[in-house]
């Protein structure tokens, strides 16, 4: 029915939850930057942040993009550069790592993710990932988890300034893979991003409620499956479906 399986990550595959409000981060990320040479109060150092994170996403908008996304490790340059710094790549790294570990509380496979995957695998459909997330945040976590190897390609939004649902990010892995929106099918969590952007082009989706999913769904969201349980081992039947 499908030659490929689109499916998102973080609350869909990956259970997560990240607090970057908190007070202890920002005075430990303040300290690090002391370390390397970079002397912020961790007020100062959070309004930076999010001055920075704001600008470079205006300016993508003033581009004409609609659903823009960054690269994290531009903002930590950024940050070097407002205390007239320099800063290299691998230092740029260290300290987005440093920055997510200190505002991850956990993240971790849901329930029936691996049985997808590997039925999935075995049944040689090509699995695709497309997720809004951080390149310096995601390959870590994918890698920690285990999933890497289920997927052909892997597309993370900061790598390409551009997010779900904006279609333009959906056909860069499609023209890239030699796909059509008929060929696919997006499984994922945000009925505002997953589903919308797959409805965009006219794909099949499957969404599934996660605690990580907006509380409120609208009734019609466009989905052609929909499993509300959250439980992946019900997608998975949908999925076993296609070949009755």
């Amino acid at each position: 029915m499908y030659k490929a399986i689109i499916l998102d990550l973080y609350g869909t595959l990956l259970d997560i939850h990240t607090d970057e409000s908190q007070e202890y981060l920002w005075n430990k990320m303040a300290f690090f930057f002391k370390m390397k040479g970079a002397d912020y109060s961790s007020v100062e150092l959070r309004n930076a942040y999010t001055e920075q994170v704001d600008q470079l996403l205006e300016k993508k908008r003033m581009k004409g993009v609609e659903h823009p996304d960054i690269d994290v490790l531009k903002v930590f340059k950024n940050l070097f550069k407002i205390k007239n710094m320099e800063s290299s790549r691998s230092t740029a790294l260290e300290m987005a790592r440093f920055f997510r570990i200190i505002s991850l509380d956990y993240v971790r496979l849901y329930p029936g993710a691996i049985e997808l995957l590997e039925y999935l695998k075995a049944e040689k459909y090509k699995i695709f990932l497309l997720s809004n997330a951080q390149e310096s945040f995601a390959f870590d976590e994918l890698d920690f988890t285990g999933i890497s190897k289920y997927f052909k390609s892997i597309y993370i939004s900061s790598g390409y300034k551009i997010a779900k649902p904006d279609e333009d990010f959906f056909k860069i892995l499609l023209e890239k893979e030699h796909l059509s929106p008929a060929d696919c099918l997006m499984i994922g969590n945000d009925h505002t991003t997953d589903i919308e952007g797959a409805n965009r082009l006219g794909m099949d989706s499957i969404y599934i409620h996660t605690n990580c999913s907006q509380r409120v769904v609208p009734d019609e969201i466009g989905a052609k499956w929909r499993v509300d349980s959250g439980d992946l081992f019900e997608v998975l039947e949908v999925i076993k479906s296609f070949e009755k």
